[in-house]
């Protein structure tokens, strides 16, 4: 399988979470956009990464504006617990039609109907970014810890900032069948890598580059 491009909220410089993006995304070629999801306080679903105001666009529209686009995926980064059925049954009514995946802040026990889940690691692994700085080979614990998590709860997927990927993580990995999600690449020779690696997919700023390169370009 080839590995899928997903573009990035803000990608190719449009503004981070706006109907501009999910536009651009949509036409650009990539095979999946990301957005970060919030709740409003009237209890709305809105696009937005630190906060959301009542200007922010409604994830529901966002949704239907994918749902238009035949083949393309959406994933709904969640930036706060508790909104998987929201978003699945949002997405349901959107007609998206098994074209949704769930990250961030999604909780392993919870079923997610019509929805595929990328296991974020920082979720599941205490003091992540800390223990790989200052435990050797911390990586290789750290895939053991996640793999189980995905084996117990189904999940064939783990979402994982690219700077702590190594070779032997991904190959750790993929012994347990678990796939990785790489985010956000956007250095040419990084794409390059990653997509010689074999992963699962990529989220970038720069889908238009990573689809050239998947294709055989050069960075």
């Amino acid at each position: 399988m080839k590995t899928q491009i997903t573009a990035h909220t803000g990608a190719e410089g449009r503004p981070d979470n706006s109907l501009e993006f999910v536009s651009y995304a949509l036409a650009c070629g990539a095979d999946a956009l990301e957005v970060d999801v919030r709740r409003l306080p009237g209890g709305a679903l809105a696009i937005g990464h630190d906060g959301v105001g009542e200007e922010a666009p409604r994830l529901a529209e966002v949704l239907r504006m994918t749902a238009a686009r035949p083949g393309i995926r959406i994933n709904c980064d969640l930036k706060e617990p508790g909104l998987e059925a929201a978003v699945c049954r949002l997405a349901e009514e959107a007609g998206l039609g098994g074209r949704l995946i769930l990250s961030g802040t999604v909780n392993a026990a919870v079923s997610v109907p019509g929805a595929e889940v990328y296991l974020n690691m920082e979720e599941y692994v205490p003091d992540l970014y800390l223990k790989y700085r200052e435990i050797p080979n911390f990586e290789l614990e750290a895939a053991e810890t996640i793999a189980a998590v995905c084996r117990q709860s189904g999940i064939a997927t783990v979402n994982i900032y690219q700077g702590l990927v190594t070779r032997r993580l991904a190959e750790t990995l993929a012994r347990a069948g678990v796939g990785l999600s790489v985010w956000t690449v956007n250095d040419g020779w990084e794409l390059s890598w990653f997509l010689g690696l074999g992963v699962r997919n990529i989220t970038t700023r720069r889908p238009v580059l990573a689809l050239e390169l998947r294709e055989g370009g050069k960075p």
